[in-house]
């Protein structure tokens, strides 16, 4: 691994529009109007020729939302033309799209294939219409399953199914029924998550009222122990916290954060990492395309990490990997060894045996992985 790249190989490329927004759903995101989202492309068309000067050659791509397969086939094709016009991007470059099922068709697919994205991501989220609707989610597991097949029959190899377990009333079973039905599917990657409230949600006002009830714990835990086991003994590796994949099938992208390199973000409320700086840009629409149209940055917060800053991120994104971290290249980072900076902190959860040390890794032990956030606190 190349420690520390300045110049970003990665892009992430915030569509901030879906047909409505899900009620556990705290991502920065719009309802969908045409001219506001043709405005908005053209902004970012901008916005890619300010970063152009940033990036090498593109490794990953990650285009994400919101719903980006919810513009229209001739607007997927002129994204596609302003990113290959403004960056360069290798030929094993991983390409990524996420989709909603019911939003895709063989026009938008055939366009995401020519311009040479070789990976979707659908949002799936439950195998029931009834859970599908208490989430806020507008597609039905018949719209999904269309999807699915309809990307498969436009020679898409490389295909991720987003999950979320631990939801409202949701039974064990429940949970059960869905990962078997979509590990039956054979998809190449599965990212399965434990929902989490968050503050600017429907969902966290409903459990504030009481009016939300959400498994305990224990149950929790068991999706979970059940989640890890069910995959990886369908030939699923267990690469990350939440993220299972077939053998090749790991998210490049990902990786990138996981590793904490460089990225840059586009879009409005994307955040980026560039020479050593985190910035998050505008959230707002119109303020984002009003700033670029003055042919300026549209970021709204920046952060210049200090070393130890830097040291801490790095630990605590390289831990949720199942490898966790490799000391020698913390070592190439940093010029020191790990425990330069972490020795007290390491030795307690690794007594706790949430942490081991191997001869050339740090990693998050069977048992940590269900405490991890305990262990990612006291790292901050």
């Amino acid at each position: 691994m190349n420690y520390p790249h300045k110049i970003a190989t990665s892009a992430y490329i915030h569509i901030p529009f879906c047909a409505t927004k899900c009620y556990y759903c705290a991502f920065n995101t719009y309802t969908f109007h045409k001219e506001q989202a043709k405005a908005y492309l053209t902004a970012l068309r901008t916005e890619m020729e300010l970063y152009a000067p940033d990036t090498d050659p593109l490794q990953t791509i990650f285009i994400g939302g919101g719903t980006p397969s919810i513009l229209s086939t001739n607007a997927l094709a002129q994204l596609f033309t302003d990113i290959h016009q403004h960056f360069q991007i290798t030929p094993d470059a991983e390409i990524t799209v996420e989709c909603n099922p019911g939003t895709v068709d063989n026009e938008k697919l055939s366009v995401m294939k020519d311009n040479g994205v070789n990976r979707l991501s659908f949002g799936l989220q439950a195998m029931q219409d009834e859970t599908l609707k208490q989430l806020g989610r507008i597609h039905t597991v018949a719209e999904f399953l269309e999807s699915y097949h309809l990307a498969r029959e436009n020679g898409f190899e490389n295909i991720n199914i987003d999950l979320i377990f631990a939801l409202p009333d949701q039974k064990i079973e429940a949970w059960h029924y869905t990962l078997n039905d979509v590990i039956s599917l054979d998809p190449d990657h599965i990212s399965a998550y434990n929902l989490v409230i968050e503050e600017t949600t429907p969902f966290y006002e409903w459990w504030q009222a009481g009016k939300l009830h959400l498994p305990t714990e224990d149950t929790e835990a068991d999706m979970f122990q059940y989640t890890i086991e069910a995959l990886t003994a369908h030939g699923y590796t267990h690469y990350e916290i939440c993220n299972f994949a077939r053998p090749d099938h790991y998210a490049k992208h990902n990786l990138v954060y996981w590793n904490n390199q460089p990225c840059i973000g586009l879009g409005a409320g994307a955040s980026g990492y560039v020479n050593g700086i985190r910035y998050t840009n505008i959230r707002g629409i119109a303020p984002y395309i009003n700033k670029l149209s003055k042919r300026n940055k549209p970021i709204s917060d920046t952060e210049r990490l200090t070393r130890n800053a830097e040291k801490a991120e790095t630990l605590i994104l390289a831990l949720r990997k199942r490898e966790g971290i490799s000391l020698e290249d913390y070592r190439n980072r940093f010029g020191e060894e790990i425990e330069a900076a972490f020795a007290d902190i390491l030795k307690k959860w690794i007594d706790l045996h949430l942490l081991e040390r191997t001869a050339t890794h740090l990693r998050l032990t069977r048992r940590g992985l269900f405490l991890a956030n305990e262990v990612f606190v006291e790292l901050m």
